[in-house]
Parts: C-alpha cells; sequence; structure tokens
C-alpha cells in the first residue's frame, strides 16, 4: 500500500471518543495501557523505558509489566500510583480511530472526570471484581448520565483475582444494572475482564468461558456512536483568548456539537 492509499484510508476510519472511569485502584490506567500494548502500538524505545519504570514504581509484581505506567505520566502520579489529570491517548485500529480520556478516580478529582465526560460518545466504567459496586462507580455512572453518554460498557476488572468466578461476576451485573435502570442511558453492556492478564481486552483466552459475548476492543470497534452526535445544540467551549490588539478581541475553541452559520450569532 503507498502512503496515499495509506493516508485516505485512516482519514476515512471513524473517530470515537472513549471515557474510563469508575472508583480509586478499579484499574482504568493499567485497561488503556494492555490495549495499547496489545495493538502493538508502542514503540520499543518505549516499551523498553516502560519496563525500567515497573521495576522502579510498578505495583503489577516482579518481572511484571505496570501498563498503568503509559498514562500515569505526572511524576507525582507515578510515585503515588494514582491518577490526578485527565491523560488522553489516541490510537488506531484496522477498523476505526480511538481518543480514550483516562480519568482519575478519587472524589477529589471528580471534576476532572466530568471534564473528560464531556466530549466522549462512550464511556468504559471499571469495577474491582473484589469490591464490587462503590459510591464512586454510581458516581461517575450518574455523571455519564447527566452528559448524556448513551454507550456504558460495564468492565468488571481483576477477574484474576477471584478465579473468573461467574457467581461474582453476576452479582455485579445485577446489581449495578438495577442501578443503571434508573438512569437515561439506552445501551448498557457487561465484559468481565482481567486488565492485567488481557483477558477479554483484545482477545478471549477461554478463561471465561460462561461469558459468550464481545471482548471489550470488539464491542468498541463496532459500537455505533452516529447516535451520539448532537447536531441541534450548538456547544463551544472556549479554548483560548486571541487579542492581537485593543480594538480585537476572538475566541477559539472546538464546535463539539450543533452547527453555526456566518451571521447566526450577531
Amino acid at each position: 500500500m503507498d502512503i496515499d492509499s495509506y493516508l485516505n484510508e485512516h482519514e476515512n476510519k471513524s473517530l470515537l471518543r472513549v471515557l474510563t472511569c469508575g472508583s480509586v485502584d478499579d484499574g482504568k490506567s493499567t485497561l488503556i495501557g494492555r490495549l495499547l500494548y496489545d495493538s502493538k502500538l508502542i514503540f520499543d524505545d518505549q516499551l523498553a523505558e516502560l519496563r525500567k519504570a515497573s521495576e522502579k514504581n510498578g505495583t503489577a509484581g516482579a518481572g511484571k509489566i505496570d501498563y498503568a505506567l503509559l498514562l500515569d505520566g505526572l511524576k507525582a502520579e507515578r510515585e503515588q500510583g494514582i491518577t490526578i489529570d485527565v491523560a488522553y491517548r489516541y490510537f488506531t485500529t484496522p477498523r476505526r480511530k480511538f481518543i480514550i480520556a483516562d480519568c482519575p478516580g478519587h472524589e477529589q478529582y471528580t471534576r476532572n472526570m466530568a471534564t473528560g465526560a464531556s466530549t466522549a460518545d462512550a464511556a468504559i466504567i471499571l469495577i474491582d471484581a473484589r469490591h464490587g459496586v462503590l459510591t464512586q462507580t454510581k458516581r461517575h455512572a450518574f455523571i455519564a448520565s447527566l452528559l448524556k453518554i448513551r454507550h456504558l460498557i460495564v468492565a468488571v476488572n481483576k477477574m484474576d483475582l477471584l478465579d473468573y468466578s461467574e457467581e461474582k461476576f453476576r452479582k455485579i451485573e445485577e446489581e449495578f444494572g438495577s442501578f443503571t435502570q434508573q438512569l437515561n442511558i439506552p445501551d448498557v453492556r457487561f465484559v468481565p475482564i482481567s486488565a492485567i492478564e488481557g483477558e477479554n481486552v483484545t482477545q478471549t483466552t477461554g478463561k471465561t468461558p460462561w461469558y459468550q459475548g464481545d471482548h471489550l476492543l470488539s464491542i468498541l470497534e463496532t459500537l455505533d456512536a452516529s447516535d451520539s452526535r448532537n447536531l441541534r445544540d450548538f456547544r463551544f467551549p472556549v479554548q483560548t483568548v486571541i487579542r492581537p490588539n485593543l480594538d480585537f478581541r476572538g475566541f477559539a475553541g472546538s464546535i463539539t456539537s450543533g452547527s453555526i452559520r456566518r451571521g447566526t450569532l450577531s
């Protein structure tokens, strides 16, 4: 394939903006890191640096890669093993382009989660299978519904620590499913995963034979996000003010919904 064909193919892929959210230490950063790793989107020098950082600050265990360190870029984040700011990562597969926002789980950083959710087409909400549905889990789901995110993928993570128990997964599915019925989210799906082991992230290795659904990446690649486009309400988040002289003040940003024509706001 020549460069022009490649660029044309890439340009015509659909784009999906995804938010990862949930409570503290439910594995959001690890999941995104695993997606990047399994999609072979990490350069050799990045991988070498990741292995080195995993030995120094990793929490995955001796000799294992801590995929979360791909997202926790701030020094304070790596030292404390937490996410503070919203980290955006771009990656592509043969079927679609993605922008994923990794949002913090701590209650005091909830406002940062809302920032990440403001432009998302879909949300992946992680739940630690050991701890189940927590207050922050519900809070993030409520914010997602408030911001009109129509697709919610509930990834029940760390299933490897419970020997991939179907009983535990079904219990969480029932409890959280009952809660989401109160929210205006038309599409809610549940997936049992292990982000650290890669189970049901980009492939299924047979450790959850009782689960008959698609793995996470397959869901993301086939999700119909056309209904998430708001073509009615004009929204224009201002990102900077342009003031070249005393006689002009302009505003710059990206139109996130709706449309505008010359003279509309005059």
